[in-house]
């Protein structure tokens, strides 16, 4: 590798004039300085294509593309096509990074396909950052997986890894020989992203530094408009995961366990909002949880109480949605109501 590769950051631009000075000033801080960012702009309503202009007249590293409102997967897929960096970044529009962000990413970088710096949930007034929280990241810190036997994707199914397409450092090289892409027309996208890049990648190295501040008092944010669309593309990306992979000679193991998480995550959103979605959707849900339904078999792949757990959720989403309702619980089972609540559907449910 170069000593200073080239690396692109990508930043999606919809309705966001209000944050964009702030998102694309910490790019030009930055204290490494060999970088081209891409600002895409989806077919924003507001200022958000004139604001971006006007930083690409004053900032030869900066391009600007505009095109009709595609949504966030296809504008991200666009600035991949168009990233002419041996690294490529994400950054969201209402987001920042520290000044010394890719730098640390890149000076990091020991042949892995994918390094991760540490997001920091944050609300900000005026010039300052107010930490609220760390987003799950490995308990150890700094840690590089080999990842040959997809141990990112078992750490997450575990303890938790949180599955953003963001702040980490992509080698070009990998997302392009794998032809990984963001799946256009959905939510949530960064879900079936995280499951595919940590599928396929190796050496995958996870940083103890700050590199990226998430902005959690956007309101106009997909986390505060939620509704079918969202249990819609959770849905989605179950099938497209047991589609793709479920039949894989190597990977379908892997797939068939980590549809169980994704139907973990869906099933928890929808209990949790029932009242903001549709009985058509909670139809639609049923369908698909027994139309795709997979035994998990008998491999041992996760910890014994994490193993009783996804093979307990798994059989319970062979019931309707009420039935669902009514036993669903979160992981681990470390009560005597889970313990109840296993035995239940393991023995009575059918």
């Amino acid at each position: 590798m170069i000593e200073k590769p080239l690396v692109s950051i990508i930043v999606p631009c919809y309705n966001a004039e209000k944050y964009m000075e702030a998102c694309i000033n910490s790019v030009i801080l930055q204290d490494y300085e060999n970088w081209e960012c891409i600002l895409i702009n989806d077919g924003s309503k507001d200022n958000t294509f004139d604001l971006i202009n006007d930083f690409e007249t004053k900032e030869s590293r900066i391009r600007v593309f505009t095109q009709e409102n595609l949504g966030l997967s296809a504008t991200r897929n666009k600035g991949i096509n168009n990233a002419n960096g041996e690294f490529l970044f994400f950054l969201d529009s209402d987001d920042i990074l520290s000044n010394d962000a890719i730098s640390t990413l890149v000076s990091s970088f020991q042949n892995n396909d994918i390094i991760t710096g540490v997001t920091i949930a944050s609300t900000f007034s005026n010039d300052n950052i107010n930490r609220v929280s760390q987003l799950l990241h490995p308990k150890e810190g700094t840690i590089t997986f080999e990842n040959n036997h997809f141990e990112v994707l078992l750490r997450t199914m575990e303890t938790g890894l949180t599955p953003v397409a963001q702040n980490r450092l992509y080698k070009k090289y990998f997302i392009d020989k794998n032809e990984i892409r963001f799946k256009s027309g959905i939510l949530h996208e960064d879900e079936l992203w995280f499951f595919e890049t940590m599928l396929l990648a190796q050496n995958v190295k996870f940083i103890n530094n700050e590199t990226y501040f998430y902005r959690i008092d956007n309101q106009d944010s997909i986390t505060k408009n939620v509704g079918d669309r969202n249990l819609e593309s959770y849905i989605q990306i179950m099938e497209e995961i047991l589609k793709k992979y479920s039949q894989h000679k190597r990977f379908n193991i892997i797939a068939n366990w980590y549809a169980v998480y994704i139907k973990k995550i869906f099933l928890d959103f929808a209990i949790r909002d029932r009242f903001k979605l549709s009985d058509q959707v909670i139809s639609r849900l049923d369908s698909a949880l027994k139309n795709n339904y997979i035994p998990l078999g008998n491999e041992h792949i996760l910890s014994k109480n994490n193993d009783l757990y996804y093979k307990t959720i798994n059989k319970l989403s062979l019931q309707d949605f009420n039935t669902i309702q009514k036993y669903f619980f979160r992981n681990p089972v470390n009560s005597l109501r889970k313990i109840m609540n296993v035995f239940k559907i393991s023995y009575f449910l059918k």
